[in-house]
């Protein structure tokens, strides 16, 4: 076992160490969230459920890390994950490209910074002239920050840019950037001011309502410029068609050494898929892929060899570099009977050890209604008449459904091509009608803990979406061994207890 990672794993919470030299080097807490483009990193983050502890195990590579930091970081996640006794979900994560789980663990943003390990931390005289560092804050969902360079020419108005001057931290908005962003700018630039500056630096807004004298003190320390020098709305797509593309087809693939001791796919079937396709019997040594177009899984039955664990992600990368993907696109490594809910989700039936086949328990409106206790603070009748008439017929008994008074704990995903992506704490009660979300909700009745699953499916949400959000939510309900009651919410027509837990208010 490697020192560094002595006790990994033992508490919740998430853990970070980087690839110094070719050493595995715990990183400083006070960093978590900043990344240097020049360097690997290793995630792991632990979560304790009734006493049993679940890990996703995540390997960083920046932009400009060398294929041997790459290669060490890749074979330091193996030690770690059978540290972990092969339990650990293993994802690979590449800059500008993480998936919404990894960026999930980072509640004040992912902050890339340039340099690597050798320029990476050096002490800073408060006396010195501090270096100005531009920021660029991008992304429609999920939010970004990276390190660009200082001056007009790296700016445009359709996303927002933080501008560090260490005594200021200018928070600009661009005229055509999105409200989200603008919520996670001034989050990031809050977080600057915090951890790099200790509190002490004041932070900025340049947008509409700023003066004038505001506006001409950024452009000053930004190295000159106006307003009027900066692009229009950034027109690149990055990937973005790529990830939306309309073609992709979910495929499973075999994957074994042939009599050359070269590694070989074989087509296996495309979806719907079955959860027998993963052969587990005569095939065990053997491990699988599955393509689902936008993400490869690595699924590793129990009975694979030492060395079928270490190279599989040099398995998922030959698969892609044969098919074409870019190198980006997320890979996760997953071991048979600890398989996360977002890979089952892509077989038509996944029957569990000693479970029953069927879609689980689902809560009936009779069931709910049962269980229900009168509103305290919600006073229903100030809603519309014609509102009232409506959100009975479309939410049933489930309308006074009132277990508690809201204050529980509360998880909530988005649909995502078929796949659960977790949404950040910082922007719960904010739905979009073109999506579809599940939310679990955890309280406590007697020092129980009870559940309720609640799948919110937008107005504008494909059938599809609606249909992967009422999946989920039984798989979810599976997971807790059906002990969770589920209701099914429609845009617009949100029962009371919902709408307690957002304290009555949604942003639609």
């Amino acid at each position: 076992m490697d020192p560094a990672f002595e006790g990994a794993g033992s508490e919740e919470g998430t853990q970070i160490w980087r690839i110094e030299n070719f050493e595995v080097v715990p990183y400083p807490k006070e960093k978590y969230g900043q990344f240097y483009q020049g360097d690997a990193y290793i995630v792991l983050h632990t979560i304790d459920v009734k006493g049993t502890k679940k890990w996703d195990l995540h390997f960083w590579l920046g932009s400009q890390c060398s294929q041997d930091e790459a290669g060490a970081a890749a074979i330091k996640t193996v030690e770690l994950d059978d540290q972990l006794g092969g339990v650990p979900v293993q994802h690979r994560e590449v800059e500008g490209h993480e998936s919404s789980l990894f960026l999930a663990w980072f509640k004040k943003g992912v902050r890339y910074l340039k340099g690597g390990v050798a320029s990476g931390f050096h002490h800073v005289d408060p006396d010195e002239p501090y270096p100005a560092r531009l920021f660029h804050v991008k992304g429609r969902r999920n939010i970004r920050i990276r390190q660009v360079e200082v001056g007009v020419g790296s700016m445009n108005k359709g996303d927002c840019f933080i501008l560090d001057c260490r005594s200021e931290v200018y928070v600009y908005m661009g005229s055509a950037s999105r409200r989200m962003e603008r919520m996670k700018a001034i989050m990031a630039g809050n977080a600057i001011r915090d951890d790099d500056h200790a509190g002490k630096s004041k932070v900025i807004v340049i947008d509409e309502s700023a003066s004038s004298s505001e506006i001409e003190a950024f452009f000053e320390a930004l190295g000159g410029g106006s307003p009027d020098d900066i692009a229009d709305e950034d027109a690149a797509m990055e990937d973005a068609a790529f990830e939306r593309s309309e073609n992709n087809v979910i495929t499973l693939h075999h994957v074994f050494e042939d009599d050359n001791n070269i590694i070989q796919t074989n087509l296996i079937g495309e979806k719907p898929l079955l959860q027998s396709m993963l052969d587990s019997g005569e095939n065990q040594q053997d491990c699988f892929i599955l393509d689902t177009g936008v993400s490869v899984y690595v699924w590793i039955g129990s009975g694979s060899s030492k060395k079928e664990k270490v190279k599989s992600m040099e398995m998922a990368a030959g698969y892609m570099e044969q098919k074409g993907y870019p190198k980006w696109m997320s890979v996760q490594r997953v071991v048979e009977k600890a398989e996360p809910a977002v890979f089952k989700s892509y077989f038509k039936m996944w029957k569990e050890p000693e479970e029953t086949v069927g879609l689980g328990r689902v809560f009936t409106q009779r069931q709910i209604s049962t269980v229900s206790v009168p509103e305290v603070d919600f006073d229903v009748s100030s809603l519309h008449s014609e509102k009232r008439r409506l959100l009975r017929k479309n939410a049933g008994p489930a309308f006074g459904f009132m277990p508690d008074d809201g204050s529980g704990k509360i998880e909530i995903w988005r649909v995502e091509d078929f796949e659960l992506q977790p949404v950040d704490e910082g922007t719960h009660g904010f739905f979009f009608g073109g999506d579809s979300y599940v939310i679990k909700y955890t309280y406590e009745i007697n020092g129980q803990e009870k559940y309720i699953i609640y799948f919110w499916q937008g107005i504008a949400s494909s059938q599809d979406e609606k249909a992967s959000s009422a999946i989920h939510a039984v798989r979810l309900d599976n997971e807790l061994n059906g002990k969770a009651v589920q209701v099914r919410v429609v845009q617009g027509y949100e029962p009371a207890h919902f709408l307690r837990m957002f304290k009555g208010k949604l942003q639609l």
